[in-house]
């Protein structure tokens, strides 16, 4: 991640002092270690991670496109290859969704359905080039449907509402084990990215309207943003004036933005 957010930086500022340096260092770690086991963002599971492997190759694609040495910029992209051949096995096609992971125990897990799938989608945010494992990718919609009935069904604050507040994964216990509003928010996001060029254009701006409604609706008056909002209840809770709630909410509205003008 911080490879791939220095690139981007240094798409738009080249003469960053220090970054090429760092980018390439990081760089190398990941093409030599993405295949040994992690834990997921949630620090909870370890095993190979739909997410960990999505930001991972779009790292080494960006790397692979700014790297000026030729011999590394063709190791990253076969590794970024291989990755993508992993992340295509992760499909699950009799339950419909991505796995967000396989755990190294060789388990079953009981958190293969993730928001850190859609949340991939959009921190990998490739543009353009192949849809798989990006926000265009129908298998990544599919995901998506899976993700809001899980919710709609498991939380009361969901009940006759369009646009579900939703939660990590089922049956998850953190706090409340509630709402969590970046992941609201990325559901929203993944929409907004969704919709240019998309047959259903304006079905896809309802559905993230609708998912930004429900942030709305749980936001207090002062805009307060906290980690969760309780899925009985829908009462901030967790840790307060969370900054990834806060950055969800900026590039969730800037998607919106963007995909209003297309």
């Amino acid at each position: 991640m911080r490879a791939l957010t220095l690139l981007r930086w240094l798409h738009k500022v080249p003469e960053l002092s220090g970054a090429a340096e760092l980018v390439r260092a990081d760089l190398a770690f990941v093409s030599g270690h993405w295949r040994e086991p992690s834990y997921d963002i949630w620090e909870e599971e370890k095993g190979q991670h739909y997410y960990t492997l999505c930001v991972t190759a779009a790292a080494l694609d960006a790397g692979a496109a700014w790297e000026t040495d030729r011999r590394t910029a063709h190791v990253f992209n076969t590794e970024s290859q291989e990755i993508r051949r992993v992340l295509d096995s992760f499909w699950a096609p009799e339950k419909m969704y991505y796995r967000s992971r396989t755990l190294a125990s060789g388990q079953p897990s009981t958190k293969e359905l993730d928001i850190a799938v859609l949340l991939a989608a959009i921190h990998s945010d490739p543009e353009g080039g192949s849809a798989a494992h990006s926000v265009r990718d129908a298998r990544v919609h599919a995901t998506l449907d899976r993700l809001e009935a899980l919710f709609a069904k498991a939380y009361p604050i969901n009940r006759n509402r369009r646009g579900a507040a939703m939660g990590r994964y089922d049956g998850d216990v953190y706090y409340s084990g509630g709402a969590y509003y970046f992941s609201t928010l990325g559901a929203a996001e993944l929409c907004y990215r969704a919709a240019p060029g998309a047959p259903d254009r304006a079905g896809w701006l309802q559905r993230g309207d609708a998912f930004l409604r429900t942030v709305r609706e749980f936001t207090p008056p002062g805009g307060e943003l906290s980690e969760q909002f309780d899925q009985a209840t829908g009462v901030q809770a967790s840790a307060k004036h969370l900054a990834w709630s806060y950055a969800a909410l900026i590039s969730c509205v800037t998607a919106r933005r963007q995909a209003m003008q297309h």
